[in-house]
């Protein structure tokens, strides 16, 4: 799935509504962890690429189907906007994925590359997001953003502060941020 993704490099101008770039059917739920299945969807979605399953549906388990049906991921995915997502690397194993959506929010996906889990530190404060392609920005020493954690659902922080956790191997951390009022 890594190979695939790092093929997308510099296909993102090239996506948008009624265009879209196509890394292949997704391989969630044939055999991966479900730490990878997590992050192979995610990455799908913010890439704004075509959900197409490839694993048998008769028999999934409850966490391939959970995974294929997270409507806060499907949503990242089907967001009008239709943004491709850019990515940037943080440190070591971590890979940050931003993809601009309407409304004036963003979503943002941690990768952890690597096989052992890894901390993530990252000071919104100091890391502004930018898109040059779709000129869409978020500074966050003018603007506070909250944000919601997609594979758990909840209300996960805002910008004010630091975001500090553990990603596990070959996972993610996906949140969309929200401007606050």
């Amino acid at each position: 799935m890594l190979q695939i993704l790092d093929k997308q490099e510099g296909l993102r101008k090239y996506a948008g509504p009624g265009h879209w770039n196509d890394p292949d059917m997704m391989e969630v739920g044939n055999g991966m962890s479900v730490n990878e299945d997590r992050a192979h969807f995610s990455l799908w979605c913010m890439l704004a690429a075509p959900l197409i399953s490839g694993n048998d549906l008769r028999i999934m388990s409850n966490p391939t189907t959970a995974i294929l049906v997270n409507r806060q991921a499907i949503a990242v995915n089907q967001d009008l906007l239709g943004i491709q997502a850019y990515d940037t690397f943080l440190a070591d194993s971590l890979e940050l994925f931003i993809k601009p959506l309407s409304g004036d929010r963003f979503a943002v996906c941690f990768l952890n590359r690597g096989i052992r889990q890894t901390s993530l530190s990252f000071n919104w404060q100091k890391n502004p997001l930018h898109d040059e392609l779709s000129g869409r920005k978020a500074d966050f020493t003018t603007r506070e953003y909250s944000y919601v954690n997609v594979w758990d659902e909840k209300d996960a922080g805002n910008t004010k502060k630091p975001l500090d956790r553990i990603i596990p191997g070959h996972d993610v951390l996906m949140l969309v941020l929200s401007p606050e009022q």
